[in-house]
């Protein structure tokens, strides 16, 4: 594992990648999935609009986008992960042929300036150890008058009733944040962020979704069993105490007498200055 300083300023995270990571996003794509699709609406986005997706993971909200922006529209997905690249172009639908995956950090893309109408990230700037950078990025890309949609997560939000183990979930991420040098509340301010980042028409709404039972109801568990051996390195808990808190939450998703509620999800959406021209991106972020 490389240093944190490096690994979260890049994007990396905790959680696994590629074919190892499909299923757990899959889940968490049907938990938020259509909490995205009202923000994207509400954000303005249309058919033959170009759209990035940064931190496209295996794809799942690069799909969504391309059916929203139809076959006129373009989109292109970027991941610093090979393996989630290389798992999202074996999950592209081949009828999607205006998409395509680029394998870079979402804080120095590579794109072209000022080349698509709507940026949208979900669950990427809380890991990252200045997400700031990544929001002037994303205001590099867009065109004046562009759409910036984000979705992210305050990790230590998530809770059941009644109280139990799932909970764990909460504690695991509320603790190993500071040691791993990022924000898993980061949620909470994310409006004030991009306010900061010199956006313009900024909304936003919560989306917090909560299950009795169904595959969706796992999530936080396997959330916990992905990051084990970051917990267990970071002395956060023992291998044993894992094994014992993931058995729990997997009994406790079966038990449909207890809630399971997700993450609090921040949407927030906001435009791009037509006033800020490129000579002032160097002020976007103190």
């Amino acid at each position: 594992m490389q240093a944190q300083s490096k690994l979260n300023t890049r994007g990396d995270y905790v959680l696994a990648t590629g074919n190892a990571a499909a299923n757990r996003l899959r889940i968490l794509h049907n938990v938020y999935g259509p909490g995205a699709r009202k923000l994207l609406l509400r954000a303005g986005i249309q058919r033959g609009m170009s759209v990035v997706d940064l931190g496209c993971g295996v794809g799942m909200t690069t799909q969504l986008l391309a059916e929203l922006v139809g076959p006129t529209g373009e989109i292109v997905g970027v991941d610093y992960s090979a393996a989630q690249i290389e798992q999202a172009r074996a999950l592209l639908p081949p009828e999607l042929t205006n998409v395509r995956f680029v394998e870079a950090s979402a804080i120095d893309t590579g794109l072209h300036r000022e080349a698509f109408d709507v940026v949208y990230s979900r669950f990427l700037l809380i890991h990252l150890q200045d997400p700031e950078l990544a929001l002037r990025e994303m205001h590099r890309l867009l065109k004046p008058e562009g759409i910036m949609a984000i979705e992210d997560g305050d990790l230590t939000s998530a809770s059941s009733e009644p109280r139990s183990k799932l909970e764990e979930f909460s504690n695991l991420f509320g603790a190993l944040g500071p040691k791993w040098g990022v924000d898993y509340t980061l949620g909470r301010r994310l409006f004030h962020l991009v306010l900061n980042a010199k956006f313009s028409q900024v909304g936003i709404t919560f989306n917090q979704p909560v299950f009795s039972r169904g595959e969706n109801k796992r999530l936080l568990e396997l959330s916990v069993a992905e990051a084990g051996p970051s917990f267990v390195s970071a002395g956060l808990l023992s291998r044993e105490q894992l094994t014992e808190t993931v058995a729990e939450m997997r009994r406790l998703g079966e038990d449909e007498t207890v809630l399971a509620v997700m993450p609090r999800m921040s949407q927030v959406w906001a435009r791009k200055s037509p006033r800020w021209s490129e000579l002032d991106e160097t002020q976007c972020v103190h």
